[in-house]
Order: structure tokens, then sequence, then C-alpha cells
């Protein structure tokens, strides 16, 4: 966050909730504010100016999502799917005052991977359009389905049946072990992940899929979240952290968010156990030992699935744009894919995140 420093102490007391004058902001680092995801949020708390049109921005566009959610969920209850929302929407909806406070790209939503059949089916009822993927059923437990809306807005849902997508993390919590809650500003059909299994999904997240990412919102959402757990919770959450193997990325998320914005009245310690997420702990991760790691935590079976899948995914996948849809430039495509694989095995995950 060197972009920030020089707001560390404005930035760490406004989003505890105290006031603080706010000096005039360079353009580099009102963008980076809004990069970082608290752009909205530093405007309705303490009036920054320079982020107006950012906040502005957020507040007209959620009533078109809030439209377009109410009506994703209520056609995904009537085909007899439970969805549940996740991350960001869900935080929005639960956490904040409003939700255009808490910016979202996507919608995510959790369901039984038995039901994914019954959801792509509503989804492309409603005109929605599945993206083509690679095929990688190990590497990757969601769909993407977009629309656009008769006022422009292009809205997104990310359909999982895992919390995570490496096989390291995808059983940090399990769908039918989950009793959800109702979140009623999100809709009559609206149910949310429990606050707990919020905070370990927000904990792990971050390092898991983002690669140690210290993005503001998401350490915001954490210290929100470990906030309004009571003692009983507090220990419930433990224990489900070290069950499920992801107790020292807890910790981590815990030390950046307290680094950030000030000691929390509960932590985590790292457990003294062995724990195969940890390898999420080192910046310094390649892309190549993040899908060795991954590879590592799935059965022989699936471990060749999976590298049969990366190596040779569906033509469709390949021929995605015009240019590469004649069958000459099949081979090719195939070949070059290998090529930039092999080549990314080095790089930083991080830089790939």
């Amino acid at each position: 966050m060197n972009d920030l420093h020089r707001l560390t102490d404005p930035l760490r007391r406004t989003l505890n909730g105290e006031p603080v004058p706010w000096p005039p902001l360079a353009r580099h680092e009102a963008k980076a504010l809004a990069a970082h995801g608290v752009a909205p949020l530093l405007y309705a708390t303490a009036g920054v100016p320079e982020l107006r049109a950012e906040a502005i921005r957020a507040a007209a566009l959620e009533p078109l999502r809030l439209a377009d959610l109410h009506e994703v969920l209520g056609a995904l209850a009537a085909g007899g799917v439970k969805a549940i929302l996740m991350k960001g929407a869900a935080l929005g909806y639960g956490l904040y005052d409003a939700p255009d406070h808490r910016p979202r790209v996507d919608t995510d939503l959790l369901i039984d991977l038995a039901s994914f059949g019954a959801a792509r089916r509503v989804f492309r009822s409603m005109g929605f359009e599945e993206q083509i993927t690679s095929g990688d059923e190990h590497g990757l437990r969601q769909r993407m389905f977009r629309r656009e809306d008769r006022h422009g807005a292009e809205h997104t849902y990310d359909v999982h049946w895992a919390v995570a997508n490496s096989a390291l993390v995808a059983n940090t919590l399990r769908f039918d072990e989950i009793e959800p809650v109702r979140l009623p500003k999100a809709g009559p059909d609206a149910l949310a992940l429990p606050p707990v299994e919020a905070l370990l999904l927000a904990c792990v997240h971050r390092l898991a899929h983002h690669h140690d990412d210290d993005r503001l919102i998401w350490l915001v959402d954490i210290a929100r979240l470990r906030a309004r757990l009571s003692k009983e919770e507090s220990a419930r959450f433990r224990a489900l952290a070290i069950e499920r193997g992801v107790a020292a990325l807890c910790a981590r998320s815990f030390a950046i968010t307290d680094e950030w914005l000030g000691r929390g009245e509960w932590s985590i310690d790292a457990p003294q156990r062995r724990e195969p997420s940890r390898i999420f702990l080192d910046r310094e991760l390649t892309y190549g030992a993040v899908t060795l790691a991954s590879l590592r935590a799935l059965p022989w079976r699936a471990r060749l699935t999976r590298l049969r899948q990366l190596a040779f995914p569906p033509v469709a996948f390949m021929q995605r744009s015009p240019e590469s849809q004649r069958a000459i430039l099949l081979p090719w495509l195939y070949f070059a894919r290998g090529f930039r694989g092999i080549s990314r095995l080095l790089i930083k995950a991080r830089a790939l995140g």
C-alpha cells in the first residue's frame, strides 16, 4: 500500500469510525482508494470530496443490481435451487449501512453441485450468457453468467459449488453443513452465510484466491465481521479454522487487518501442526507451485483428469475469438497454449492473480 502511505492515519481513524480531517487528495491517491474499494465508504463517512464521483456511480448502480438480484433469486427459488449469497453482495447488504458502500464486480452465489444443472437452466431462461471455460473441473469450481439490462447495466453472477477453486481449501466450508441466515435487505429469497462462515471465507479468500493482496475493503470486511462475533462464535471460528486446516491463513488475515485498522478484541494463533494451505502465505509463490500443490491435494485419478483438461481444453474454449475459429488454426492454438502455460510456471502467483 505504498500508494496510500501518506494517508495511513486518516484511513485507519476514518475506517474505525473516528471523525478526522482529510488532506486534499492527489489524483493517484483518489484512484488508489477506488481500487482498494473504500471510496464510497470514505465519502459516506468523511465526505472526502475527491471520492464523490466514485460514490455517486456506486449509489446509482446499486438499485439496478438489487432489482436484478431480486429477479434472479426468485427464479432460482422457483426452480428449486437453494442459493446462498456470499462475499461482496452478502456483506454489502448485511454488514454495511448501505450496500453501495461495499463495491463489488459481480454477485457470488453458492449452490450444491447437484443443483447446478437446474441453476444453469434458470440463468439461460432469463437471457444470461454463460462464460465458456477451459473445462478444468478440479481447478474451476464455478461458472459465470452475464446479461445486460434495459438500462445498459451489466449484471454478472459467479455460481460456485465450492467456496474456493483450489483443492487445498475448496472444502473449507461445505454446502450441506451451512445453515444460512436470511438477508431481508437483499430480498425475500435472499440467504447468506452465517457470520462465522462469512469471516472464515473472508480470511481464506484473500490469500487462496488473491495471494495475500492487502486490498483495504477486504480488511474492513474482516474487521467488521470479527467485531460482530460473540464469545461463543469466536470459539467456534477458531475450532473450525483448525479443523479445516486454514488457521494459519486466518492468523495472517487478522495480522494484516490489525496492522492497518488496529488490533481487534480477539485473534487466532497459527497452529503448530503443518497445514498444506500455508503455501498461500508465501508472497514469492509461483503459479507453478500453486498448481503443483493443488494437484497434490487431489486423488490420483483427479490429478490425471486435471492435467489432461489443462493441456486439452474444449475446442469452443480455444476458438473463443472470431479470428481463431478456422479449423486449420486449432493445432497451433493448442501448441501456443502449452507454451504459454509452461512460461507461466515461474511467474509469481500474485502477478497473475
